[in-house]
This record gives C-alpha cells, structure tokens and sequence, in this order.
C-alpha cells in the first residue's frame, strides 16, 4: 500500500512537471512571437540619458542598429544593453556628429564591445587622444567607413536617413568651431521624420534654411541642437522645422547652464512639447509608420 502509494505521487510528479515545461514553452513562444511581431513593424528611436552629451540609437523595422554618437563615457553600454535585444551584438551603422568629447568617448567602448559593420562621420581633422584611438579601432578592426556628405541616403528597409550636413567634403579638414561639422541627418519612416542636427549653431542652420525647402526640414520630432544651447535652435530655424516634440540631451545642473531659457521659451512658443533627459531620463520614440509616441522610460 505505502509503495503504491509513493508510485503514483512519482507518476503525479512527472506528469506536473511535463506539464510545466509544456505552458513554459508555450510562453517563451508567445514571448518571441510577441517581440518580433513588435520589432517587424516599429521603428524606435532613443535619446539615452549620458549625462551632458549626446547617443541616440535607433532600431529599424528592418531590425538594423544605429547609434548615433556616444556620450561622454562607457554609460552608453549599459544603455544598449537594455534596448537592444540581447542576442544582437552587432551595430549595423555608427555614426559621429562630430569629435567633442561629450559625443564620442562611449564609441570607443562601443566598438571594443560590439561588431560594428560601418562608420559614418564628417572625416574633420581634430587633435584629441580619444578620437586618434577611435580612429585607430576603427582601423585595426578593418571597419567600412564613408565622408558624411549632404545628398547621401541611408537606407534602412522602409526607413532612411537623408544626410543635410557637411555640405561639402570636410575629411581632413580643419574647422576652427568643431560643432559646425556635425552630421546633420532627418529620419524617415511612413509618415514621421526626427531632425538629428548634433551640435550644429546657427550658422548652420541659416546654411540649412537657405539651401532646403521647408518640406526637407519640417519634422515630427526636433533633437535640439547643441543641448538647448542658444548659439542654436534659433526661432526661424525651429519654426521651419515645425516640431510636434522637441528632445534635449543635457546633463543635471551642468556648468554651461544648458538649456537656455531662450531656447525653452522658444519651444514654449511654438507649442512644442518639450523632453529633457537630464529631468525625463531616456526618452523613446516609436512609430509604425502612422502613429507616433514619444515618453520618458
């Protein structure tokens, strides 16, 4: 009787345990499912909080990785780590607006920690031991790379990156203003676009007024130029643009006082809601093509 007993507890054992495993597949197949059903129709783009500096990285419907610059330090990786899956070590394109040090100190631990297959960048000549390292990574791990120029199109399945800035060939250049280099990018996909302008001021904004019509620069969503600085983001410019949403990548309390109270107030009068990650922390934009949403995580 005790040994009969014992049997069918072992047999109720197993069975509850084949069981288990069966609605734990099941779950872990809804979970995948789930998760390429999203990836296969959104693109996401996110503006991380680094700090005073600038990485925002996109993931395409196609499901291609794009970062756009670094930040400051290695707090990019663990940004990464969480947005994109974590079975994709590879970055299908990098690119560098310009070679500050708020802007790409995190590449160089980005290629060090993933396979990056191609390097966009202005090509600008610039003394700094970081971007000679970057540079020489770059090298030594026979990355492709190409001169940022405008007329150039990325293309990322249904989206794209139309390149606005340089407007001419500035690899090996020497600029007296570094911002004034940066790789000016609109992203497009169905029915949005994000304006990614670096730290371009006003000069190039004026260049960009003067040489695009308002249909190539109006935007869904606004990356504000140089943190919020007001050497950018000047009312004309903003007002072309046209922006429903406007992110600022700034740093809590930083010592440049970035953003300006007269580039807030211009956003606030243009209607324009406005995030800042040094007080929304990283912010997400997703769109389908139709439907835009942007919120702080």
């Amino acid at each position: 009787m005790n040994i009969l007993g014992r049997e069918m507890k072992i047999t109720l054992n197993k069975k509850f345990s084949a069981a288990s495993l069966l609605i734990l597949a099941a779950i872990n197949i809804f979970i995948w499912r789930s998760v390429l059903a999203t990836q296969a129709d959104t693109l996401h783009v996110h503006f991380f909080d680094v700090g005073q500096g600038d990485a925002v990285y996109i993931r395409t419907p196609a499901k291609q990785d794009i970062l756009i610059d670094g930040g400051p330090d290695s707090n990019v990786l663990a940004k990464l780590g969480q947005a994109m899956p974590f079975y994709d070590r590879k970055i299908e394109l990098m690119i560098l607006t310009h070679p500050h040090a708020d802007h790409m100190e995190g590449l160089v631990d980005v290629l060090q920690r993933y396979e990056v297959e191609q390097v966009l960048y202005s090509g600008i000549k610039y003394k700094s031991a970081t971007y000679a390292e970057w540079q020489k990574l770059i090298a030594s791990k026979n990355i492709s790379t190409k001169i940022a120029l405008t007329g150039q199109t990325v293309k990322l399945g249904q989206a794209k990156i139309d390149i606005l800035f340089p407007d001419h060939n500035m690899k090996d250049e020497t600029i007296k203003n570094l911002n004034n280099s940066s790789v000016v990018g609109r992203l497009n996909f169905g029915q949005h676009s994000f304006l990614l302008t670096g730290d371009a001021e006003q000069e190039v904004e004026k260049s960009l007024l003067n040489k695009y019509s308002s249909d190539m620069l109006k935007s869904n969503v606004f990356k504000a130029g140089h943190h919020g600085s007001d050497t950018s983001n000047t009312k004309d410019f903003v007002a072309v643009v046209n922006p429903g949403i406007a992110v600022i990548s700034v740093g809590e309390d930083n010592k440049y006082k970035h953003p300006a109270e007269s580039t807030l107030q211009t956003f606030a009068d243009l209607s324009i809601k406005t995030f800042r990650t040094d007080q929304d922390g990283d912010v997400e934009c997703r769109s389908d093509g139709e439907r835009l949403e942007c919120n702080k995580d």
